[in-house]
């Protein structure tokens, strides 16, 4: 903006300010007070507007929407746990071997294939964490379900194993629908 349009408008401020004040002069005290009280409301009303409903208008929209997110969000985490996590074309015993390895177990457990989809696993002396982490996450995300369990503490005390040891056997077999990918 140059020189000449500023100062253009700067005397056409000047001469509404003028006017106004001319204006506002003239009026009485009560209509003053009126006028103070509406240009009050309309300020008001414009800070609502534009600055107070549109919050509460989305934390009520994000307070009925949230129960359907976290649901659809249990929905997915079923569905996720029901998936197979078995690359393509590694089988239930690759599977199981790379998983107990992940998690530590590889040196404290052996496991034997069974007739019909039936796999047992022997725990020496393994990390009851780990043992438990696995049993509660694994068997179900390759398909298959804990029979029986019979584990119990070892009796070797360790230093470096706060949570004790187990040893034991657990049997699984296919889960029901399951179907194995070979």
């Amino acid at each position: 903006m140059n020189k000449a349009t500023l100062l253009v408008y700067r005397a056409r401020w000047r001469c509404f300010s003028a006017q106004l004040q001319v204006r506002w002069h003239a009026l009485a005290l009560r209509e003053k007070r009126m006028v103070g009280g509406m240009a009050v409301v309309l300020l008001a009303l414009l800070v609502w507007v534009a600055l107070i409903q549109p919050p509460l208008k989305k934390i009520s929209y994000w307070q009925s929407e949230t129960p359907k997110l976290r649901a659809q969000t249990e929905a997915l985490e079923v569905l996720l746990r029901e998936v197979s996590v078995r690359p393509d074309g590694q089988n239930i015993e690759q599977s199981l071997q790379q998983t107990l390895q992940a998690s530590g177990l590889a040196g404290h457990c052996q496991l034997q294939a069974g007739a019909g989809g039936a796999w047992q696993l022997s725990f020496d002396a393994a990390p009851a964490d780990a043992v438990l982490d696995w049993l509660l996450s694994t068997p179900a995300q390759l398909s298959l379900q804990v029979v029986e369990a019979r584990l119990q503490r070892a009796d070797t005390a360790s230093t470096e194993v706060t949570a004790g040891t187990l040893s034991g056997t657990v049997r699984m077999d296919q889960a029901l629908g399951a179907k194995e990918a070979s």
